[in-house]
């Protein structure tokens, strides 16, 4: 929620990039928290859940995350993600916080590494999570993906 804030904050005076930055970092953070959730519930094995505190692509794509059920046992149903995904958003995140270069070794400034819709894309991206995680934990009175599959 900070981070969503301070996202908006920056928006708001055209410091679009590294609103980008923050809204994206808010999006990780809730990936691992989906995913810390679903540990307590047995629902994602210790090494994702260990990795989630350290791996950005893992924390990302939680989020994309679809729910693979089986109709005979609904026990045996899976969550599949891809941290491939994962990967352009991650890189942007990059580009959007640290100065690069091109071929010719002419810098590239964060500055002009994202544009306002981008950003305004993963702020609006992150408000949504953000509130159907609310809606439904509240609803199911669960947490992590077991409020949505209630």
């Amino acid at each position: 929620e900070a981070l969503l804030s301070e996202a908006k904050l920056l928006f708001a005076h055209g410091h679009f990039a590294r609103a980008y930055a923050l809204a994206y970092t808010g999006w990780e953070e809730i990936g691992k928290a989906q995913i810390t959730a679903d540990f307590a519930y047995d629902m994602v094995a210790e090494e994702e859940f260990e990795a989630a505190y350290v791996d950005h692509k893992i924390k990302s794509a939680y989020n994309w995350r679809r729910f693979v059920l089986n109709p005979t046992d609904i026990q045996d149903s899976t969550i599949e993600y891809e941290r491939d995904k994962a990967t352009k958003h991650f890189e942007a995140r990059q580009t959007a916080l640290y100065v690069g270069k091109t071929p010719g070794l002419k810098a590239l400034s964060p500055a002009h590494a994202i544009s306002e819709t981008t950003a305004q894309s993963v702020i609006a991206a992150l408000s949504k999570e953000l509130e159907d995680i609310r809606f439904y934990d509240a609803m199911n009175e669960r947490m992590g993906s077991k409020s949505f599959l209630k």
